[in-house]
């Protein structure tokens, strides 16, 4: 993993760690919460996706999950838990 884009949540800083753990080197993330960012373009280098539940309206999601289905991507859904994250990337 080197490049990942978290989608959702204000406070992000638990799993920016599980992530830097992981071997992520670049972080990007988009909070969901200006109107502009359901019309996004995904980032060209990324190799995960991480969907925080808790923080995400149902369009963006969609939005995510599709584009993300149509570039290979591999997905990770938590609800802002930095042990949750871990867990499923564990399992992954």
């Amino acid at each position: 993993m080197s490049k990942a884009l978290v989608v959702g949540g204000d406070r992000i800083e638990g799993i920016k760690q599980v992530l830097q753990a992981q071997g992520g080197d670049k972080i990007d993330h988009w909070t969901g919460r200006k109107p502009g960012d359901v019309k996004r373009e995904l980032p060209v280098n990324v190799n995960v996706i991480v969907l925080v539940t808790g923080w995400l309206n149902h369009s963006m999601m969609y939005r995510i999950k599709h584009l993300a289905h149509k570039r290979g991507l591999k997905v990770v859904y938590t609800r802002n838990s930095a042990d949750g994250m871990q867990r499923v990337l564990e399992a992954a």
